[in-house]
């Protein structure tokens, strides 16, 4: 006969098993259940519960869990106040969450009250809550948090606008393609339209090295009926994409004529460094010879180009005729090659511009 040996079980630690049950009660949208864990635990809905370092409130923000959010908010106790600062593996706190969103707007007013110095908190990208909302084109909350800064000066107000690697709110608004609020920043803050990125590129440089923004395709009968046709679905995209076109064409009308900064382009980059964008800093072969610029073997494009050259070269028809309507004499300008306008267009077979 065996003698009897007891069953040997791994128990999981009570932090992961805690952790799971969180995890698993906001995945299933089980709020009671995050609520009641929560009133257990040494930080409530401060509690970390992610290898990434996110908190409960960062999680249940994420899930877009409003009212739990606020419900976690005010049941948090004022001594845990100063843990709202928190942030995760990639430097965002609860309010930069937050700003993604245009049905938190309550839920930031409610963060700032209880720890105010989260408005300027910055991530690991050196982004603020304000410069979150521009990349996500909440105009809501942009709002919201815009008028929190409102009482700074030019100076003061840079730290909210602009990220580390000298992206501000307007560059990104237009990498975002969210046309309507750039055009609000763009008036709002008239100061940032000649400020330049890490790579040398104003807000119409950018713009202009997006053709596909600009293309209309003429709408002969055939398209017409199909169009006519199709499901609801395609026809939302199509209007969508017609309403982006509309928004892209007036942020350019009102940034050709406030961004003259193509009078002096002079800059160099640093051409090793990873690029949000396609174009960067434009050198040719005789800055290789003088050293002027870091470049890399067959890299054509190395040093920024003035809007008019890069909207020649993208196609952006609209952009040239702007540019050319309210400064004519922008088309004497030539590149670091001796091409004029006309030269660049038949480069780049941009018939169209003609």
């Amino acid at each position: 006969m065996q003698p009897f040996m007891p069953s040997r079980t791994t128990e999981i630690d009570p932090k992961q098993k805690i952790n799971g049950d969180l995890y698993c009660a906001l995945m299933k949208g089980n709020t009671k259940s995050v609520a009641d864990l929560c009133l257990k635990l040494q930080d409530h809905a401060l509690h970390v519960i992610t290898v990434t370092d996110d908190t409960v409130l960062h999680m249940a923000t994420y899930a877009k869990e409003a009212s739990l959010v606020e419900q976690l908010l005010d049941e948090l106790p004022d001594h845990h106040l100063d843990k709202l600062t928190r942030q995760n593996g990639v430097g965002n706190t609860i309010l930069h969450e937050t700003a993604t969103s245009n049905h938190t707007v309550a839920i930031a007013r409610k963060l700032l009250k209880k720890a105010p110095g989260l408005l300027g908190m910055r991530n690991h990208n050196g982004e603020t809550a304000l410069f979150r909302a521009a990349r996500y084109g909440k105009t809501d909350m942009f709002d919201f948090l815009a008028a929190r800064v409102s009482g700074y000066d030019e100076y003061g107000l840079q730290f909210y606008v602009q990220r580390s690697d000298k992206t501000t709110i307007l560059h990104m608004a237009i990498l975002s393609l969210h046309f309507d609020l750039a055009y609000q920043i763009a008036s709002k803050y008239e100061h940032l339209i000649g400020q330049r990125d890490g790579d040398g590129m104003t807000g119409l440089q950018i713009l202009s090295c997006n053709p596909s923004v600009f293309k209309q395709e003429p709408e002969d009968g055939f398209i017409k009926l199909a169009k006519s046709c199709g499901s609801s679905a395609w026809r939302k995209k199509v209007q969508k994409q017609k309403q982006l076109h509309r928004s892209a064409v007036e942020l350019a009308k009102f940034l050709v004529r406030k961004d003259t900064s193509w009078e002096c382009i002079s800059s160099g980059i640093d051409v090793m460094k990873p690029k949000i964008h396609k174009y960067g800093e434009k050198g040719g072969q005789e800055r290789q010879e003088v050293h002027l610029y870091n470049t890399i073997p067959d890299q054509m494009e190395s040093r920024a180009e003035t809007p008019l050259i890069l909207a020649t070269k993208s196609g952006c028809v609209e952009i040239v005729e702007e540019i050319l309507k309210a400064y004519p004499q922008a088309v004497e300008h030539i590149d670091d090659e001796g091409r004029n306008v006309l030269h660049v267009a038949i480069k780049y077979r941009q018939l169209k511009i003609f």
